[in-house]
């Protein structure tokens, strides 16, 4: 009986001294949960140390890893002996600092046996180096004469037949190789489909050859002057009009295609259900302050309302002090393990072992120096675990996002209580209620570590300021939890 996944697709990732993002991709590509892969990685030309890191990993993984060495001739001599060497029906690319949705391989793969289709290209996020969401690319079904206006493919989310490929390699240029293939391809099949779900994120980084504005400008004149043969003339108005389509792309990924962000927020704790990961996270005037963190993990989100600022988002206000969510939690019997994250505390040890009755590990966070260093930081959680962060915001909603995204086949539940668990716990005097009702917490916290503290409300104050004055607010949507 034949399977879902018996045709063999093939993973071809060029690679050239990528440090930072490589391990991010390719767990992507490992973790899908389409299985019947090879992956194919060519290095072009990489330094010693990433020579051996590669053999190493094509060791760890035999059946799965092919790695091919070879001297330097940039990307588009990469992904052609890639493809070359491929041996799949099938042919998917992707970036070495880019990374997938875990079930890119097999929901594409899904639409091209349903349509009958050889080429299928994606939607995809862009995100920066601190793993923010810049905007949102949606694609959409394009022909020749389309394609001809502007380059709407990402090339980490493309996927198409294996002949197809090996019969239209890239061409040898810096930026605008994958310009050239779309466009032989179109004129072969007549359109190339497009598939308005996220599957992929796109790492957007200043030094790239991608970001160069010049050498985009002049090899986009030599993909219609020298490939398409169109005259100098014609050449230049379309290298021109190709670049004011960009600036328009542009505008529609960062400001049109990303919104509204839904997030769900909570009232009533007998309705959290853990049933699936989720990270509970304080809906107050610093969180807000950093929504955009939040993007990637929109759907795990889940808000309480701790501050007066959120008054002005959400409809229903009933606040709860951070310090009350542990005895508002009912934690169900399948939850083994609870790991408490961040700085050393006995006293929050104790306090947690007390209220659930079972043992508590503890996970010690270095000193972060700025949030890209947060967002590279890694390690593993033991499945079915209850994780508590107890950093200041927004690092420790960058540590839940990061846990998650490396844990993302495991049922992991994350509180980010920031200083809430101190006083839970006892380690720090409790807001006295009439400070409480008149929402003057952040007063009567100024007492202590006054400087410190002042400097970074004063910051986040100016950053809701500045986004309630252009309405950023309007384009998120909070939604209770019902």
């Amino acid at each position: 009986m034949k399977s879902d996944q018996d045709d063999l697709i093939s993973v071809i990732i060029p690679f050239y001294n990528e440090e930072i993002y490589f391990d991010d991709c390719i767990n992507s590509v490992l973790k899908q949960s389409y299985k019947n892969l090879e992956i194919i990685i060519i290095n072009d030309g990489s330094d010693q140390i990433y020579f051996d890191q590669l053999n190493q990993l094509a060791e760890k993984f035999p059946k799965l890893i092919n790695v091919f060495h070879k001297k330097n001739e940039g990307v588009s001599s990469a992904r052609n002996l890639g493809i070359k060497k491929a041996r799949g029906k099938y042919i998917s690319f992707i970036d070495a600092d880019d990374r997938w949705l875990p079930n890119k391989i097999d929901h594409q793969i899904k639409i091209i046996k349903k349509k009958k289709l050889k080429f299928i290209h994606g939607s995809y996020f862009v995100l920066d180096k601190e793993e923010r969401i810049m905007g949102k690319f949606l694609s959409d079904k394009l022909n020749y004469s389309e394609l001809m206006k502007s380059c709407d493919i990402g090339l980490s989310t493309v996927m198409l037949c294996s002949n197809l490929a090996k019969e239209n390699l890239f061409p040898n240029i810096t930026t605008k190789e994958d310009y050239v293939c779309w466009l032989k391809i179109v004129k072969k099949i007549s359109y190339l489909h497009g598939d308005s779900d996220v599957v992929t994120f796109y790492r957007r980084r200043k030094n790239s050859l991608s970001s160069n504005f010049i050498t985009k400008f002049i090899n986009a004149f030599k993909v219609y002057f020298l490939y398409e043969k169109v005259g100098i003339f014609l050449s230049l108005i379309y290298t021109l009009r190709l670049s004011i389509f960009y600036i328009l792309k542009e505008n529609l990924i960062r400001n049109k295609n990303l919104y509204p962000i839904k997030f769900n927020y909570i009232v009533d704790f007998e309705k959290l259900n853990f049933d699936k990961s989720f990270i509970l996270v304080a809906l107050n005037m610093a969180s807000l302050s950093y929504t955009n963190l939040l993007y990637t993990n929109c759907k795990n989100i889940i808000f309480w309302i701790d501050g007066v600022c959120a008054r002005f988002v959400i409809k229903n206000y009933k606040k709860t002090a951070g310090r009350k969510i542990i005895e508002k939690i009912s934690l169900p019997e399948t939850i083994n393990n609870i790991t408490l994250c961040g700085n050393k505390s006995d006293n929050q040890i104790n306090y947690l072992k007390s209220k659930f009755k079972k043992e508590v590990d503890f996970i010690e966070l270095p000193f972060f120096k700025n949030l890209y260093d947060v967002s590279k930081y890694k390690f593993n959680i033991k499945d079915n675990s209850l994780i508590i962060l107890n950093i200041a915001t927004p690092k420790q909603e960058i540590i839940a996002n990061t846990i998650l995204k490396n844990n993302y086949e495991k049922k992991l539940f994350i509180l980010c209580l920031g200083g809430g668990i101190a006083m839970a716990a006892g380690e720090e005097e409790i807001v006295p209620e009439k400070f409480e009702q008149m929402n003057l917490e952040w007063l009567w916290r100024l007492r202590t570590d006054t400087f410190f503290r002042l400097k970074r409300l004063t910051k986040t104050a100016f950053i809701f300021f500045i986004k309630k004055t252009f309405n950023y607010f309007k384009k998120i949507n909070f939604i209770e939890l019902n």
